[in-house]
């Protein structure tokens, strides 16, 4: 035999409650199954009975329309289960107990006052009405059943609202009544009496605990808890939209996550059935082919490590400080004594090994009346000064980490926190439970969302790692980085195990968001049509108002645009790659103030692509640094421009001739005095340097401009090359010159001796750079290890596609960063 519960939502209106009937017959009746059925009240009408009892005792006469809505709402559902020619009967017997409610709240209207044992009476009106229906739609549909009130077996004590069960008297009631009663029980969930034959209700989780404890006591085989989703899940799908449910978990897994918010099962239900070790099943009305989630006793051949993690939204943490509680015995049991006695539960109990503090959580409506109860238990103490401090703290939320055996779990916590400490989430407190079973975690409410997707993503996804990524800038470099993304995207999830979601983008013109991401194969059509006006205060404000677990910011921009903002997204936790070169060669002080925002979060701020694109130059020159060794020079050819023209001027001998046929080639600048006055070289060269340790401005930098003074303010770029062109043969001169020592001219970048400058110099075939072709950069590091032939890095250094492979590089060595 197995007793089945169908909880509100399953039987919400007429269709539903059709779609429950099919589910009895398909997996139960027509297989032969023996059943019986618990109901809870159709959805939305428990509610309705709370605000009509309400608004009746404060003499609000408007709870009459809720009573014809009430009333509307159950004959609806008879007329869509029961053709009207045979209902009739149905609807005198439900218009009688209707009848009965409304005189009951018309009592209320008249004598201003409602009592819990008025309260539960009429609450078991939800129950009793849904299960006379749905038993009748039942015979109706020749599938034989019998309505059951359970307030003739389950017995119970006084305490209305949330009763204690008498199990010796319903045991026997109950087996008593399966023996005489064969036909399919309906059972009213919720509701009971005492041993006076007033009606009682079972509090929260009420009809689940129905199920639960007619299953024990006729022993059946499964308890079978059928609800609005999969089973039970690895977190809240409302928060965590990865979570995913559970095959299995034990009796003792699913009390702690139910107990610390996980609404799909309540804590007492699993009592009767852990006692008589009977398994529950967790399944889903509207998807009932799928297996659910099995409650279980634990067996050895299945591991049972992290199971789920469950949250309260809201806490308040009440601390309790001073020295003279250290070794005082029955301090924490006084605390939580004078608690029990004003009814209020310690969500989570804190102390430290010093015992110099204790923290207790409580629910937020506890809040205030807690820290009372504990001030006055504690009076003398504070009186005499050895309780210095009773402090309390809202707005905070608690997570819990729950599988059995977590505790000896090779590395867990330090998944747990590291995960947690690369997104900025700060622990408030922690709480170990001696069953090893459960690791509670208080943080700040408004980071609650963000915590559960970064420890399901830990704990649940470590082979997926999803990165959130907002983007400014999908002009060339960034277009082609989004296009390169677009192709790669399979490989992402298969190969590296990333789910690369861009949730936010903006060009010069329009910005557009989308938690869940939007299409990046499309991302050119969405951000035309759906996008609004670009501003960068608001993408930056929206980018931290998200909060989005591993969110990564990517500046594809050429301008200062974003830069004044870097220092605020890296202290929102927000790690940020760039090709752009601006924050890096800004003021010193500007500078090392966006870097040590960096440290100080814990986040990543990478721009390998600032010096040589793709080429690895800035990560050997950091590798160099931390191995210990010592840079004596560094020089360079970090422009593909510069190192194409030089290149090119080895074999040719127009100067402008080369300069015009680079720019209509696309490797210059729309203006090439932006190439030629080597600032871009300058920029690169003091990244360089200030990667080494050096305080250094731009300005420090000595450089060679290329541009010939007359051409300098040139109004257009026809008269600049006009100017160019006449100063060709000055060109030619320190070719010829170089050229008769056996030497060629090379733009470089160098730093040696505490000095810094960017010039044309002549080199020899001894030179490295000697032998330079095409659009190469260039980069050789002179250290201490590598002195007599220094270490180089050379190859293609310009261009789109090898940039977008560079911060694309970059965002991938951030999500290892990311992994835990």
């Amino acid at each position: 035999m197995k007793v089945l519960k169908f909880g509100g939502s399953s039987v919400g209106n007429a269709d539903r409650i059709n779609q429950v009937i099919g589910i009895l017959k398909k997996q139960y009746i027509e297989k032969g199954e023996h059943i019986a059925v618990v109901f809870s009240a159709f959805q939305g009408v428990t509610d309705l009975l709370i605000t009509m009892s309400k608004k009746a005792v404060s003499r609000n006469e408007s709870y009459k329309i809720d009573f014809d809505t009430f009333r509307m709402r159950h004959h609806e559902i008879i007329d869509g289960l029961i053709p009207k020619s045979k209902s009739k009967q149905v609807k005198l017997s439900v218009d009688e107990l209707i009848k009965e409610l409304q005189e009951l709240l018309h009592g209320l209207f008249l004598i201003g006052e409602r009592t819990k044992k008025t309260q539960d009476y009429i609450m078991s009106f939800g129950e009793r009405l849904s299960c006379i229906v749905i038993s009748e739609a039942l015979n109706h549909k020749k599938i034989e059943s019998e309505f059951l009130d359970s307030r003739k077996l389950i017995i119970t004590d006084d305490c209305y609202g949330s009763a204690r069960v008498d199990f010796d008297l319903t045991n026997k009631n109950i087996k008593n009544h399966f023996k005489k009663n064969k036909k399919i029980q309906i059972i009213t969930g919720f509701i009971a009496s005492n041993d006076a034959g007033q009606t009682t209700t079972l509090g929260r989780g009420g009809s689940d605990y129905t199920a639960a404890i007619y299953g024990a006591a006729l022993k059946v085989s499964e308890i079978v808890i059928w609800t609005d989703v999969d089973g039970i899940l690895t977190a809240d799908p409302r928060k965590v939209k990865d979570s995913f449910p559970l095959k299995a978990v034990t009796y003792q897994e699913a009390m702690e996550l139910s107990h610390f918010g996980a609404k799909v099962i309540h804590p007492p239900t699993i009592i009767p059935a852990l006692l008589k070790k009977i398994k529950i099943r967790v399944k889903n009305t509207f998807n009932p082919d799928y297996k659910g989630t099995l409650i279980l006793e634990r067996e050895d051949d299945i591991e049972f490590n992290v199971k789920g993690i469950s949250s309260i939204e809201e806490i308040n943490m009440i601390t309790v400080r001073g020295g003279g509680m250290v070794g005082v015995v029955g301090m924490t049991s006084r605390m939580l004594y004078a608690l029990a006695k004003k009814d209020i539960s310690a969500v989570l109990v804190s102390q430290g090994s010093s015992e110099l503090a204790l923290t207790i959580g409580v629910l937020p409506e506890d809040g205030k009346l807690a820290k009372k109860c504990i001030e006055e238990e504690l009076k003398y103490e504070i009186r005499d000064g050895n309780v210095s401090e009773i402090s309390l703290e809202k707005d905070l939320s608690v997570i819990a980490v729950v599988g059995d055996d977590m505790k000896i779990t090779p590395g867990i916590f330090g998944k747990i926190f590291q995960a947690l400490g690369k997104n900025g989430i700060n622990v408030y407190t922690v709480a170990q439970g001696a069953s090893e079973l459960n690791t509670s975690i208080v943080i700040e409410k408004e980071q609650l969302k963000k915590a559960l997707n970064v420890l399901h993503d830990s704990l649940f996804l470590s082979k997926v790692k999803t990165l959130n990524v907002f983007m400014v800038g999908p002009g060339l470099v960034g277009g082609t980085l989004l296009d390169l993304v677009a192709r790669r995207l399979k490989y992402l999830e298969e190969e590296l195990h990333i789910r690369f979601k861009l949730v936010g983008l903006a060009n010069s013109k329009k910005m557009v968001f989308d938690q869940d991401g939007i299409v990046i194969s499309d991302w050119r059509e969405v951000l035309e049509n759906t996008g609004t006006r670009m501003n960068s205060k608001k993408y930056v404000k929206t980018m931290k108002e998200m909060n989005l677990a591993n969110t990564i910011f990517v500046d594809c921009t050429a301008i200062d645009l974003m830069v004044p903002h870097y220092k605020d997204i890296l202290n929102s936790v927000i790690s940020i790659v760039t090709p752009n070169k601006i924050a890096n060669s800004l003021p010193y002080d500007q500078y090392s103030e966006i870097q040590r925002a960096a440290k100080q979060n814990e986040v990543e701020f990478r721009y390998e692509t600032n010096v040589g694109a793709a080429l690895p130059i800035l990560i050997t020159l950091k590798d160099l640094i931390a191995n210990g060794d010592k840079i004596y020079k560094i020089e360079g050819v970090l422009s593909g421009t510069l190192s194409y023209l030089f290149n090119s001027l080895k074999e040719e001998d127009s100067f402008f001739e080369i300069v015009k046929r680079a720019k209509e080639m696309g490797y210059t600048e729309p203006d090439p005095r932006d190439d030629l006055n080597g600032l871009d070289m300058v920029r690169k060269l003091l990244i360089l340097c200030r990667e080494t340790g050096l305080e250094m401005n731009l300005e420090d930098i000595e450089v060679e401009n290329l541009i010939p003074e007359k051409a300098r303010k040139a109004k257009s770029i026809d008269s600049f090359f006009e100017k160019l062109k006449e100063s060709d043969e000055e060109f030619l001169k320190q070719k010829q010159a170089a050229k008769e020592n056996g030497k060629v001219l090379c733009y470089i970048a160098k730093y040696e001796n505490g000095k810094a400058k960017v010039g044309v110099e002549e080199i020899g075939e001894e030179h490295p750079f000697y032998n330079l072709r095409g659009n190469d950069n260039i980069v050789a590091f002179t250290t201490k290890n590598y002195l007599d032939k220094p270490l180089m890095v050379r190859g293609p250094g310009a261009g789109a596609e090898v940039t977008a492979s560079g911060v694309f590089t970059d965002i991938l060595r951030i999500s290892n960063y990311l992994s835990v």
